[in-house]
C-alpha cells in the first residue's frame, strides 16, 4: 500500500519555523496555519494565499508580488520593507501589522483592515483601498499618489508629509487625521469627512477641494485658505484666492 505523502502545506505547517529565504513560488498554501512562521527573505510571487494564517510572522524584505492574500490573517506580523506589488488583500486581516517601507503598488486592499499598521514610509501607488479600515495607521512620508480611498476609515491616521496627489478620498472619514505637510493636489475630497483634522501646512488644497468636503471649526486649514466661520460648520471665503 502506498504511503500518503504530505501536501506541502502540511510540510510547511510542520516545519513553520524554518522558512527563512524559502522558495515558495506559485505555491498554494490556501488555509494554512503558519502562525509566528519565520519567512524573512521569503519568495512567494503568485502564491495562493488566501485565508492563509500568518498571525505574527516574520515576512520582512519578502516578495509577496501577485501573490493573493484574500481573506489572510495577517496581524501583528512583520512586513518591513516586503514587495507586495499587485497582490490581492481583499478582506484581509492586517491589523497592527508592521508594514514599513513596504510595498503596495497597484494593491487590491479593499475592505482590508489594516488599523493601526506601521506605513511609514510605504509605497502605496495606485492601490484600491476602497472602504478599507484604515483608522490610526502611522503612514507618515508614504508614497499613494492615485490610490483610492473611497469610503475608507482613515479616523486618527497620521499622513504627515505623505504623498497623496490625485487620491481619491471621496465618503473617506478623516476626523482627527493629521494630514500635517502633506500633498493633496489634485485628490477628490468629495463629502470627506475632515471634521478635526489637521490641513496645516498642506501642499496643493483648492478652495474647490475643500468646498466639496464635510469641516468644523476644528479642522485646522493652510494660511494661504483663509476662511470665517458662520456656524459649526458652515464657513465662507475672505478672498478670490486658491
Amino acid at each position: 500500500m502506498a504511503e500518503n505523502t504530505p501536501s506541502l502545506k502540511e510540510k510547511l505547517e510542520g516545519s513553520k519555523k524554518y522558512l527563512l529565504n524559502a522558495d515558495l513560488k506559485g505555491a498554494n498554501l490556501e488555509g494554512a496555519n503558519l502562525e509566528g512562521a519565520e519567512l524573512i527573505g521569503a519568495d512567494l510571487r503568485g502564491a495562493n494565499l488566501k485565508k492563509i494564517y500568518l498571525s505574527l510572522a516574520k515576512i520582512s524584505k519578502a516578495n509577496l508580488s501577485g501573490a493573493d492574500l484574500t481573506e489572510a490573517n495577517l496581524s501583528g506580523a512583520d512586513l518591513n520593507k516586503s514587495n507586495l506589488g499587485g497582490s490581492n488583500l481583499q478582506n484581509a486581516y492586517v491589523r497592527r501589522a508592521d508594514l514599513r517601507g513596504a510595498n503596495f503598488s497597484e494593491t487590491n486592499l479593499t475592505k482590508a483592515n489594516l488599523r493601526e499598521c506601521a506605513l511609514y514610509k510605504v509605497w502605496m501607488k495606485n492601490a484600491d483601498c476602497t472602504g478599507a479600515n484604515l483608522q490610526n495607521i502611522k503612514a507618515s512620508r508614504s508614497q499613494m499618489q492615485d490610490t483610492v480611498f473611497k469610503g475608507a476609515k482613515l479616523e486618527g491616521a497620521d499622513l504627515s508629509g505623505a504623498r497623496l496627489e490625485r487620491a481619491n478620498f471621496e465618503d473617506a472619514g478623516l476626523q482627527t487625521a493629521n494630514l500635517n505637510h502633506a500633498n493633496l493636489k489634485g485628490a477628490n475630497l468629495k463629502r470627506a469627512d475632515l471634521r478635526g483634522a489637521n490641513l496645516h501646512h498642506v501642499v496643493g488644497l483648492t478652495r474647490e477641494q475643500i468646498e466639496l468636503a464635510l469641516m468644523d471649526k476644528k479642522t485646522l486649514l493652510p494660511s494661504y485658505l483663509k476662511i470665517k466661520w458662520t456656524s459649526e460648520t458652515v464657513f465662507e471665503f475672505l478672498d478670490d484666492k486658491n
